[in-house]
């Protein structure tokens, strides 16, 4: 019994460094990225022929970080792989198109091209808007998500 308590109390000193180690990966920054929210995908639509249409998709969270050059989409935990996008205007997004409250607020757009996809995001305080437009096809797929409040995963 003497014999077994070093090793169980170094087992249990292991388990709880590990378990240390997980929950500040999950809230670490990436070197040089600063935290810009959590958003939600919430609707996503297709256009062909200047007809558009839902697709129906479940919600998908994901975190939001950059430094300034450029931005990275992660899944919901900053370990997850991640998407990159390279920064090409940060002077403002204008909205309200088509509405009589139009106004530039403060926000950036971004491209990514992987895959023979290009990708254009646009992001605001208050929402994300992903834009894919296929190499080899018409169709253009809208998905959109509205930031969330961050939630800490220990409360």
């Amino acid at each position: 019994m003497i014999k077994t308590v070093p090793y169980l109390l170094l087992a249990l000193a292991s388990l709880c460094l590990m378990s240390g180690t997980s929950i500040a990966g999950d809230d670490s920054l990436p070197p040089g990225f600063r935290f810009v929210g959590n958003y939600r995908f919430d609707k996503r639509m297709k256009i062909r022929d200047g007809a558009s249409f839902n697709v129906r998709s479940k919600a998908f969270f994901c975190r939001v970080y950059t430094d300034g050059i450029t931005v990275r989409v992660y899944g919901e935990s900053a370990t997850e792989a991640y998407t990159s996008f390279t920064i090409h205007r940060n002077d403002g997004i204008l909205t309200g198109a088509g509405t009589n409250k139009m106004e530039t607020v403060p926000g950036l757009q971004a491209y990514s091209l992987v895959g023979n996809i290009l990708r254009q995001l646009t992001l605001t305080e208050e929402r994300l808007v992903l834009t894919k437009f296929p190499a080899l096809s018409d169709i253009v797929e809208i998905t959109y998500a509205n930031r969330r409040i961050t939630v800490s995963h220990n409360k």
